[in-house]
């Protein structure tokens, strides 16, 4: 099962182009006080290490817009939203079709148990279409509100 998860992320990391080409995973864009108005998400694999390098930062602000896998930000310890933020989840997907489960409960395992506990409650990596949280629900979940 690891090698077929890892022949799917590598699948996705060919797929797309890579979110440090896009300028998605470029650590000053979402440091505070600087703020990123949209971030559209990219490439998976991509994310889960920029996520792993960065999982300890004291504070990190998301985008006020965070689709896909933007929201894997979360997992950073000192992740915060601000004011007026909306996250859209979804769940992994594979030439257009919802990927295996295994590989969405693997990403799954990146977000703080608040968050994958708000997931499992709206389905929202069983579905291709977008799942909403506005930084009030997130924040109401435990999740920062940035300075």
């Amino acid at each position: 099962m690891r090698q077929k998860l890892v022949a799917i992320l590598a699948a996705l990391a060919l797929q797309s182009a890579t979110a440090q080409a896009a300028g998605l995973l470029d650590r000053s864009a979402n440091r505070l006080p600087d703020l990123v108005e949209q971030d559209n998400g990219g490439n998976l694999l991509k994310r889960i290490e920029f996520v792993e390098k960065h999982r300890n930062d004291y504070l990190y602000r998301l985008p006020l817009e965070c689709f896909s896998s933007c929201t894997l930000l979360l997992g950073i310890a000192g992740a915060c939203v601000s004011q007026g933020a909306v996250l859209y989840f979804h769940g992994a997907t594979i030439d257009g079709k919802l990927a295996p489960a295994y590989l969405n409960n693997y990403a799954e395992s990146y977000y703080p148990a608040n968050v994958r506990r708000w997931i499992a409650a709206h389905h929202a990596l069983q579905k291709t279409s977008f799942t909403k949280m506005t930084w009030q629900q997130a924040t109401a979940i435990g999740v920062k509100l940035c300075p």
